[in-house]
């Protein structure tokens, strides 16, 4: 099952982890539920901000007011001012909640420790699990799937040209929309054996954890500076000095190595 992610009207929802902690998370109890940390399209292509974001999905205004007084000031203060000139009579009136607060999705990820995400638009496409405590910005594509075999599968090359074929191209750089309706829904997903399945499982996640864990030991290592690399590395083209630097720190001969065993 698939899904836009969760659609933010006005920063003021948008917070820093500091922020977060002025607001009372760590302290106030079950706050950790509704100060969520929080992923767009940069944070996947690029790298994490370690930003996070206010979701009081489920509470009325006057039971934010009770329970987190700290967090009801904060919306009240710099969201409610600019709902209050909404056009849209539910967003104004609903002011403390997200635009599209994307019941269906929470239904699809409710029980799951992880999902699969990957950015609605991408020069590459990458798939890769987020931890379900993750909310996703709406121009993030949710798979409620928290087996590494779908993972696998979409991560292999075969399904990229599919999307690639299947999707449609946005911008300047003509960059790859992936359509949840066209890519997705429509992908015959393969028929495998146990054992294959046990391997694309295995390697799923391997490439997966290599790929965070590059990332986590270097801050300034991205995602889309990883993969043109290993785009470079495939057409057999020479590496720049600065791709030699990001070749070393993402592991990224490894991380072709990965891509070809899964395929």
């Amino acid at each position: 099952l698939t899904s836009r992610g969760m659609m933010l009207f006005g920063a003021g929802f948008i917070v820093t982890q500091e922020e977060a902690k002025a607001l009372g998370l760590g302290v106030v109890e079950g706050l950790e539920n509704h100060i969520r940390a929080y992923r767009n399209g940069r944070d996947l292509a690029q790298s994490p901000r370690g930003v996070m974001v206010i979701d009081l999905f489920g509470f009325t205004a006057d039971e934010v007011r009770e329970r987190f007084p700290s967090v009801y000031q904060h919306v009240l203060e710099r969201v409610k001012p600019e709902r209050d000139q909404n056009k849209d009579k539910a967003i104004r009136e609903n002011w403390w909640l997200h635009g599209r607060t994307r019941p269906e999705l929470r239904g699809y990820l409710a029980g799951l420790s992880r999902y699969i995400a990957t950015a609605e638009t991408s020069k590459h496409r990458i798939m890769q699990f987020l931890d379900a405590d993750v909310l996703p910005d709406n121009k993030l594509i949710g798979i409620a799937c928290d087996d590494a075999l779908v993972l696998g599968v979409l991560s292999s090359r075969i399904h990229a040209a599919w999307a690639l074929a299947a999707g449609s191209r946005l911008g300047v750089g003509n960059d790859s929309v992936y359509v949840k309706t066209t890519c997705f829904e429509t992908y015959v997903f393969p028929d495998p054996t146990f054992e294959q399945q046990t391997q694309i499982r295995d390697i799923a996640d391997r490439l997966d954890a290599h790929r965070k864990r590059q990332q986590a030991q270097h801050p300034k290592l991205t995602m889309t500076g990883m993969y043109n690399v290993l785009e470079k590395q495939r057409a057999g083209d020479a590496l720049t000095a600065k791709e030699q630097v990001i070749n070393s720190l993402g592991l990224v001969s490894l991380l072709r190595e990965l891509h070809n065993d899964l395929d």
